[in-house]
């Protein structure tokens, strides 16, 4: 009987294994059956080294479908086409943007989907086609390695022409590292002279600064003596004016005192100022006649005759 018993606990387990499987398989195939995905071509021009089949797709940094085939254009060898398969929820546009990029520095290549406005209608086969086609922009790593032979091809130029340079002028530069080192010896020899200069140079500077110190001690004496004139002139000023006005004191009181005889001299002794006046105006004119005679004539009006004119020889 415990024979049995075990027989049983055995089976019974096993076909609850063997029962879970089956669900588990169906729940999977009808996730799998639900499930619907989009494809489309992408065509590459050049080398996708490091792309394989089932390489990851993603749109935006998010992994969402794989690559499902690589196979080489009929028409143009030079263009890749890969098929991938995405996820129908990736919003694929007609502005979306496909390239190649490489993760770590293993050289694993995978298709990068980018952009895509909401505007944008989704990209959809046109008629006749079995696929929606995508061209694909050329990453970073494929311009680099399509320039790179032509950037080494550039350098060996240029290494060639700086030889050619540098033998057809190997006599000049052998001209001037010589001159460089005549112009050394000379400087070296020179060392004294310079040295020389150099304490004329520091004496000059200290003369100039003693000279600074002489004339900002001159301005100052300067300012002082002005100060001083000004202040004594100032004070003559006022003793000027001073006396100024005693003497005009005192005129005011001489004219006080001799009011009587002022008005006298202005009663009788003016009208004979008119005969003064006349005389006077006489006796100008009879002065002005004998100097202009005397200007016009000096030897008549001092000998009382002509001067006799002589001719000099010469």
């Amino acid at each position: 009987m415990e024979i049995r018993s075990n027989n049983v606990l055995i089976g019974g387990f096993a076909l609850l294994v063997v029962l879970g499987a089956f669900l588990f398989s169906f729940w999977i195939a009808r996730v799998q059956i639900n499930q619907t995905f989009n494809y489309y071509e992408v065509v590459f021009r050049g080398s996708v080294s490091g792309l394989t089949d089932g390489g990851s797709v993603q749109y935006n940094g998010i992994r969402v479908g794989k690559v499902m085939d690589l196979r080489l254009d009929e028409g143009d060898p030079s263009r890749v086409i890969a098929l991938i398969q995405t996820e129908s929820t990736t919003p694929v546009k007609t502005d979306t943007k496909v390239s190649l990029q490489f993760t770590g520095l293993t050289g694993v290549a995978l298709i990068q989907l980018e952009g895509g406005s909401q505007s944008a209608p989704r990209l959809v086969p046109k008629e006749g086609e079995d696929y929606a086609t995508i061209i694909a922009e050329p990453s970073a790593f494929q311009e680099l390695f399509s320039s790179a032979p032509a950037a080494l091809d550039n350098a060996n130029k240029l290494i060639i022409d700086l030889q050619k340079m540098v033998a057809q002028n190997q006599r000049n530069v052998a001209g001037i590292v010589k001159n460089v080192e005549t112009l050394t010896a000379e400087l070296a020899g020179s060392s004294t002279d310079i040295k020389q200069t150099l304490r004329n140079v520091n004496d000059i500077t200290r003369n100039v600064a003693r000279a600074s110190d002489s004339l900002e001690r001159l301005a100052k004496t300067s300012e002082t003596l002005l100060a001083g004139d000004v202040s004594g002139v100032v004070h003559e000023a006022r003793k000027a004016v001073k006396s100024y006005r005693e003497l005009g004191d005192q005129l005011t009181q001489i004219m006080a005192d001799n009011r009587a005889s002022i008005d006298s001299f202005t009663r009788d002794g003016l009208g004979e100022v008119p005969l003064l006046l006349e005389d006077t105006r006489k006796l100008i004119d009879t002065l002005e006649r004998i100097a202009k005679t005397a200007e016009d004539n000096p030897g008549q009006y001092l000998l009382g005759k002509d001067v006799v004119e002589y001719d000099v020889p010469r």
